[in-house]
Parts: C-alpha cells; structure tokens; sequence
C-alpha cells in the first residue's frame, strides 16, 4: 500500500532543541556555579542528562507539570554538590523558558514538509510534552501551517510509546496504520513505539547506530523521505 501520510517528532527531527538547549544551558551553568562555586561544569552536565529521561517520562505522561520535572530534574542533577533553594529555582526557570524563544527548524525541514504535502502526502505531527510549551514551540518555528495535523501527548492524555497515542495522531491524521509512516530521533518513542502500532514504515534520525528490524536509519529529514521513496519532485499527473 502506498504512503499516504507520515508522522514526525518534534524536538530533534523537525526543530534542533538540543542546540537551543545548549545556548541555554551555558547561562544555567554560570548561574548555578555563581552560587555553589565547588560544582564541576562537566560533571553537572552529565548528570543533567543522564536523570532526565527519567523525570521527562513523568512530565510526558501527564503525571506532573513541567515545574514540578523542571524542580525535580535539577534538584537531582545538583544533589551531589547542594539543594536548590526557591530563589535559584526561579532564576533557573527563567532561562528555561528562552528555550522557546531559541528553537530553530532544521535547514531541511520545511522544503520536506512543503515536498511532501505538494505529492499529496499528508504530514502530523507526533510530540511527548506539556501542551503551552510545545505549541509555543510551534508558534516561534511558525511550524503549525505546515502540518495537517497536531497531536501533543499533553493534550490527548496519551505519550509515545504508547499505541494509543499512535491511534489519536492517526485519526487526526485521517489515515491508517498501514498507509503511515513514522519519523523521529527516539529509539523508545518512535521508532519501537511506531512499530509496536503497526505503521507501515519507520525512520529512526540516527546516523551513529543500526535500527531494529523493520526500521531505517538516517542522518536527515531529506535522507528520510527519501527511504520512504517520497524524495524528489512530486510526480506528474
């Protein structure tokens, strides 16, 4: 059956947040080093890392607000060296929220999404997080007249890996399993979350590892499209 729609990530498939999260983090190391001068800036920023998927399954289910995982994320990232008191917290959140204001999409993304939809494709959007901070994203990346469908885990009370969110995304989506296709940078959530709700193909944006059976690989949104044979100029009628 041919493709007649595919399902992308958000946050690094279509819009770079590691990069932005990283201008980001340089003011937050600074602010936390102003206050507790002993922390190591590496070791901090494996720690960051390291705990946060963790906490995000948290947020991404819907079990706690993004304060409280922000909270939580850097009470553990910092515990080795302190306690975050309010005041620090607050600063913190602050820069935070710049994240929005930084995010970028990737150079390819809108020449992918604007070939697909012009080969009659249609194109989704399947993103885990709290609804008013990825819309906002959405909204800075002016991202959401390029998508024929939206669906955030935040708003559907379901998260990737979950075959239901699949099932919610698909509906609004207005196609099937078999006639859809998954794109994204997360091995858990994507790829093994869009092969576990049967999609037709998936593509994991991954240049350094092998995919599971059934998936692809790929360094781009352009390399992607063009393992699902989508690449190129649309066809002629």
């Amino acid at each position: 059956m041919a493709l007649r729609g595919v399902l992308f990530d958000l946050d690094d498939t279509l819009i770079d947040s590691t990069a932005a999260d990283l201008r980001v983090w340089l003011r937050v190391a600074q602010l936390l080093e102003a206050v507790v001068p002993s922390m190591d800036r590496e070791r901090l920023r494996e720690r960051y890392v390291g705990v946060m998927p963790g906490h995000y399954a948290e947020l991404a289910a819907g079990r706690v607000d993004l304060q409280t995982f922000r909270r939580r994320r850097l009470d553990d990232a910092v515990s080795p060296w302190g306690a975050v008191d309010d005041d620090l917290f607050e600063q913190y959140m602050r820069e935070k929220d710049r994240i929005v204001e930084e995010v970028r999409t990737f150079p390819d993304t809108l020449d992918v999404l604007r070939g697909l939809r012009a080969r009659g494709v249609r194109v989704g959007l399947l993103t885990n997080g709290p609804s008013d901070f990825q819309r906002r994203k959405l909204e800075t990346t002016a991202l959401e007249q390029e998508l024929d469908a939206v669906a955030v885990s935040g708003e559907i009370g379901f998260a990737k890996p979950e075959r239901e969110a699949f099932r919610v995304a698909l509906a609004g989506l207005g196609t099937e399993p078999g006639e859809t296709a998954m794109v994204g940078d997360s091995l858990a959530a994507d790829v093994e979350g869009a092969l576990g709700a049967g999609l037709a193909a998936v593509v994991w944006l991954s240049a350094d590892d092998a995919p599971p059976a059934g998936a692809a690989s790929a360094d781009s949104l352009t390399e992607a499209v063009r393992l699902l044979g989508l690449g190129g100029p649309p066809a002629r009628r």
